[in-house]
C-alpha cells in the first residue's frame, strides 16, 4: 500500500494542480487547502472543501489508485456522502467506495486479487 506523508502528499496534488492553491497562496491562507471541484456536483457550481494536514495522505492514496474519482469520493465521505447530478461521477463515487470497502474487508493484496465480489455501479 502506497503512504504519503503530508509533505509528499502535498507535492504530488499541488503537481496534479489537484488543490489550485501554490506554496505563496497556502502561507497567505496560513496553511489552509481547498480541493476545488467546479461542475462535478452540479452545473455551474463552483465547490470547495477545507483540506486540513491531515487529509492530505489520505487524499494523494486516493489520487494515487483511483485518479480523480478518488478525489470525489473523498469530498463525498466529507460531506455525507454527496451525489452528484451527473450520473457517470456518482458511478465513479460508487466503484471507489466499493472498492475500499473490499479493501477494508480484505486487507491482504493477494487474497483480495482472488476474492470473487459483484457489484453494480449506478443504479438509480
Amino acid at each position: 500500500m502506497t503512504q504519503f506523508s503530508k509533505e509528499e502528499a502535498l507535492t504530488l496534488l499541488q503537481a496534479a494542480d489537484i488543490t489550485g492553491l501554490s506554496t505563496e497562496d497556502i502561507a497567505e491562507n496560513e496553511g489552509e487547502l481547498s480541493i476545488w471541484q467546479n461542475d462535478v456536483w452540479a452545473w455551474a457550481l463552483s465547490f470547495a472543501s477545507r483540506v486540513t494536514d491531515e487529509d492530505l495522505p489520505e487524499m494523494a492514496r486516493l489520487f494515487w489508485w483511483y485518479g480523480n474519482a478518488g478525489l470525489m469520493y473523498w469530498v463525498s465521505e466529507q460531506h455525507e456522502q454527496m451525489r452528484s447530478e451527473f450520473h457517470d461521477n456518482n458511478r465513479a463515487i460508487d466503484f471507489v467506495r466499493m472498492e475500499e470497502n473490499l479493501r477494508k474487508e480484505v486487507p491482504d493484496y493477494n487474497a483480495r486479487a482472488y476474492k470473487k465480489v459483484t457489484y453494480t455501479l449506478g443504479e438509480l
